[in-house]
């Protein structure tokens, strides 16, 4: 199963992001056939892709399993979340898949700060992201809103109580 190495996370503040910042590569894997049945059985989908390995090269012409695009999201949400901070909230995604991730793939997801509000009292941070395999094949491409306090914040303030595009 993929269990990511922790990462010191610290919080990251509206008042210090620029655009162009880059979060640093994140690595996951390899997919295996465990976590591959693990966010099947989550997600309630029975499809063997999967998890049998048999079926999709004899019926799908896959190499082998294949991750789940939710699993996937998840991992890159992660990266995000980890970087951002404790207060972080990642308020919306959108993502298209691109490329499988097959048994035994790793992957790798990064992004960059493609925008920034103007307005302080809306601190909302636009970032255009990518995730690559072993290969340096893109398996997702997308942008995400990301909502980050400011430092004059108290602790108790949450950041979705401001309003975003």
């Amino acid at each position: 199963m993929i269990h990511p190495r922790p990462i010191p996370t610290e919080q990251r503040y509206f008042d210090d992001v620029e655009v162009g910042m880059q979060i640093p590569v994140r690595e996951y894997g390899p997919h295996d056939l465990l976590t591959a049945v693990f966010w099947a059985s989550v997600q309630e989908n029975a499809g063997a892709l999967h998890f049998d390995r048999e079926y999709v090269r004899a019926h799908r012409g896959a190499k082998s399993i294949v991750a789940s695009g939710q699993l996937r999201q998840s991992l890159l949400a992660r990266t995000i979340l980890d970087w951002a901070g404790p207060r972080g909230f990642l308020r919306a995604m959108t993502c298209r898949h691109t490329a499988q991730t097959y048994e035994g793939d790793m992957q790798c997801y990064s992004a960059v700060v493609a925008e920034k509000s103007a307005d302080s009292a809306q601190p909302w941070i636009g970032f255009a992201f990518e995730g690559h395999n072993q290969d340096g094949d893109q398996l997702l491409r997308g942008r995400c809103t990301l909502l980050l306090p400011l430092r004059a914040w108290p602790v108790d303030r949450h950041v979705w109580e401001t309003a975003t595009p």
